[in-house]
């Protein structure tokens, strides 16, 4: 299962495996037929839902191992593999027995690599490109494309710039809670804003805020749980797993 890979229980095992984390609460996942599975957790959770639909849980067939997934996905998406050159493009072509009739509209896509952000923003100014995504694009580079292609629709949505301080809790010393509290009560997160967005950012938790994290967190309680707002005495303090969690959207 797909799931037994995440939790490392499976003989077959990812060189990374970032998405580990989102898993911590299934205990196992058992199989009820064909079209049918229950996933058992160690206890309720309702975002688990979330999890499961999120952009970044696909299912893995059984029977391909992640080497070969690597090179050579498969899947039932709306596009079907066609070629990957590391560190060059991406094809795709239309999947025709994709389960939307007329669906998708396009016959395929090529998505080509640029690791530095300049040079992925130079080819789009210079035609070579139909889309850049946002994650590719700063503050400074949207000025850019917005006066050397005019015709451009540049928008920069929240999340797409983001800013974030990840460690890993499992190994010494950021198993520590109170470290992990006192590095992130030490973060200067306006000083973050004011310079790497220049000040066109938000502060958000583990969602984002509102208005594109519209299911996230209530406008000031990332602040709160970053120990930016002064609590009231008769509040409840939070833990210092919380504080732990917070974390720069803009």
């Amino acid at each position: 299962m797909p799931w037994d890979l995440l939790l490392s229980k499976s003989t077959e095992k990812l060189r990374v495996n970032p998405r580990k984390p989102w898993y911590r609460n299934l205990e196992e996942v058992t199989i009820n037929g064909d079209y049918e599975v229950t996933f058992h957790l160690k206890r309720p959770q309702p975002a688990f839902i979330a999890v499961l639909a999120a952009a970044l849980s696909p299912v893995y067939p059984c029977h391909v191992s992640p080497r070969d997934m690597r090179s050579h996905p498969i899947g039932t998406g709306p596009f079907k593999f066609v070629e990957f050159k590391p560190n060059e493009y991406i094809k795709v072509t239309r999947n025709r027995d994709y389960w939307k009739p007329g669906r998708p509209y396009l016959d395929g896509v090529e998505y080509t690599m640029a690791k530095n952000r300049s040079t992925a923003i130079l080819a789009f100014a210079a035609g070579k490109y139909d889309l850049t995504f946002a994650g590719t694009v700063t503050v400074p580079l949207m000025r850019d494309v917005k006066s050397q292609v005019p015709a451009a629709v540049c928008e920069l949505p929240q999340g797409s710039v983001s800013v974030n301080l990840i460690i890993n809790r499992d190994v010494p010393p950021f198993d520590n809670a109170d470290l992990r509290r006192a590095m992130a009560l030490s973060l200067d997160r306006k000083a973050f804003i004011d310079i790497l967005t220049e000040g066109q950012g938000n502060i958000g938790g583990v969602l984002q805020p509102p208005p594109a994290g519209s299911w996230g967190d209530a406008a000031g309680g990332p602040r709160d749980a970053a120990g930016l707002r002064p609590r009231c005495a008769e509040k409840p303090p939070r833990s210092p797993a919380d504080h732990a969690e917070a974390r720069l959207w803009p």
